[in-house]
């Protein structure tokens, strides 16, 4: 281990938080994981965030922690303000960390977070613009340009979820109808492919069925959960179109539960892209899948830490 104290990282995106204890050069010494359970409520998550970091800590002394929590939230004050998909609180977390720990905490949005593990360790090669997208219970963003991390003016740059794609579509838990979050994360293919179960439509899935009995299904050539998947991916395209419109990056890297459906995802997108991004902009442009899996959240909490030790 590195004379310098460990690093301890973690990642609060997706269904299951994750978080590791790594040396000063980014090596994973020991991990954990456990399910968010985020339906029994902010005083629940808290306790298990805490526990879950103290379980990879244990007597170890620690130069910082480093977070990679759903948004939105101010990454200078560390507090994250209801996040959509994990709490109806806003909820100190910077400071509920360093009370508990007595070690800075850097808190950050889970796809920048996710980004910054993709772009240093993912394994796409040199590249100095990247966006990386994340699709699971929500949906997000986070940007590499120039070799740094893009947050914006109040750190909540990369919100492509919340994007408004149909103003007359569905109504997503920000309040707004038509986001892009309400018809192609995880959450919403299961919850549109379960609503079309009950008003009838023939199918071979039966409900409750989740994203990934949709994706599935799709693959085993049932109409149903192939229409509601393809108009999540194609939806998603449009995002990406217009990712690479505003920003144009060199890799579009896109990560998260529903990412794991392959081709049936991916295919639909690079179509978009093909069709609707304008010439010039979508030249070169590579649409893979993320290099680091399940892991993009938490290596990038580990590069997230380091950069704040040497900071």
């Amino acid at each position: 281990m590195s004379s310098q104290p460990p690093l301890l990282a973690v990642d609060l995106g997706g269904t299951r938080m994750r978080a590791a204890l790594a040396d000063a050069r980014g090596v994973i010494l020991r991990r954990a994981e456990r399910l968010t359970e985020r339906e029994r409520g902010t005083a629940h998550i808290i306790q298990r965030i805490l526990e879950l970091v103290a379980e990879v800590k244990r007597d170890e002394p620690a130069s910082c922690i480093a977070v990679g929590a759903p948004g939105p939230l101010d990454a200078r004050t560390g507090v994250l303000f209801h996040p959509v998909n994990f709490s109806e609180d806003d909820i100190p977390l910077k400071t509920i960390l360093e009370e508990r720990f007595g070690v800075p905490a850097h808190i950050q949005n889970d796809a920048n977070v996710a980004a910054l593990g993709e772009w240093k360790f993912g394994g796409h090669g040199p590249t100095e613009h990247l966006i990386y997208v994340t699709v699971s219970t929500g949906v997000g963003a986070g940007i590499i340009s120039h070799g740094r991390l893009i947050d914006g003016f109040n750190t909540t740059a990369g919100e492509i979820g919340h994007t408004i794609i149909d103003p007359d579509g569905p109504l997503c838990p920000s309040g707004h109808r038509g986001c892009v979050e309400v018809i192609c994360s995880g959450t919403s293919i299961a919850r549109t492919a379960n609503e079309a179960l009950q008003r009838g439509r023939g199918s071979s899935m039966r409900e409750p069925v989740t994203a990934q009995d949709v994706a599935a299904a799709a693959r085993a050539g049932d109409a149903l959960a192939q229409e509601v998947f393809l108009h999540a991916a194609d939806i998603l395209g449009l995002a990406v179109v217009n990712l690479i419109h505003l920003l144009s990056p060199e890799i579009v890297v896109i990560g998260g539960g529903v990412a794991q459906a392959g081709d049936l995802l991916f295919d639909p997108v690079r179509a978009q892209v093909r069709r609707y991004a304008m010439p010039l902009t979508d030249r070169g442009v590579r649409i893979v899948t993320a290099g680091l899996g399940q892991d993009a959240g938490l290596v990038g909490a580990v590069v997230l830490a380091m950069r704040q030790s040497e900071a």
